[in-house]
């Protein structure tokens, strides 16, 4: 049931995106009401379809790498509907939705890997899932509002704005936009690597802390910590954090896929007390 469904919301997705370029493409002041309408019943089966993995578990469907794609492509088509209804951006599905349409894919494609490991209910794990992804989902915000920021100031320096320049928001929007998901996204991820260490302590044994992908979401993370507190002070703004942000979710998805395929405790391998 959950593929079936799974292959549906993909189906749904891909349509949203051929329906949104036209809109870009004749600078729509905003989606048509069917472009959303795919959109949305696209999320909404990708919703059921990760509840039915979950009742058919017993536990949280973030068992491997399929079902964490899974989850975080759901999260940020959610999130996009969030930041489109505030902004009415219609460029930023050009942006976000091919990135869920290939993290839905990558899911779909990949075999399960039943995976029964009890801790996977523990309120400590839950808090650290849950407060990691949504950490990981607002940096995609972020990334994206500094890949439009980087685009829209090129634009304006070449005195000979581009079509595309007309398609995207203002710097003001973009700048917003960043701001606000990175003050959002940093409080979770903190959270998320704290709840993360006060498990495995409570669980691992031997030099957990060691282990490649702790060290990695620490990087991660310090690199985050330096865009906020240079935000705030205002050291750091424009192009600078803009680049630091396209390099801060690079390392996400690096410490997200690449290092968890070969983290000995923390990887996504069948083993008792594994992390997601």
């Amino acid at each position: 049931m959950y593929s079936g469904l799974l292959w549906l919301a993909l189906a749904l997705y891909a349509l949203g995106i051929g329906l949104t370029f036209p809109s870009v493409v004749r600078r729509r002041a905003s989606l048509p009401p069917a472009t959303l309408g795919v959109l949305g019943l696209g999320l909404l089966l990708h919703a059921v379809a990760l509840g039915a993995e979950g009742a058919e578990i017993h536990r949280l469907p973030l068992t491997d790498v399929r079902s964490a794609l899974s989850f975080f492509s759901f999260l940020a088509t959610l999130a996009f509907f969030f930041v489109y209804l505030r902004y009415r951006i219609t460029a930023l599905g050009i942006f976000m939705l091919p990135l869920v349409f290939v993290l839905t894919l990558i899911s779909a494609l990949r075999p399960d890997r039943p995976f029964a490991s009890p801790a996977f209910r523990g309120g400590w794990l839950l808090t650290h899932i849950a407060s990691i992804f949504l950490g990981y989902t607002a940096f995609l915000l972020t990334f994206v509002a500094a890949i439009m920021y980087l685009i829209q100031e090129r634009e304006l320096k070449s005195k000979k704005p581009r079509a595309f320049y007309y398609r995207l928001p203002s710097l003001d929007v973009c700048d917003e936009l960043y701001s606000r998901s990175l003050v959002f996204g940093l409080p979770f991820l903190s959270l998320g690597i704290l709840t993360g260490f006060v498990w495995a302590s409570r669980t691992w044994k031997g030099p957990w802390e060691l282990d490649p992908k702790i060290l990695a979401s620490l990087i991660t993370w310090l690199v985050y910590l330096i865009l906020f507190s240079t935000r705030l002070s205002g050291t750091w703004r424009g192009r600078r954090s803009a680049y630091l942000a396209v390099f801060g979710f690079v390392a996400i998805m690096v410490t997200f896929l690449g290092i968890s395929l070969w983290s000995g405790q923390h990887g996504y391998v069948p083993q008792l007390g594994s992390l997601p």
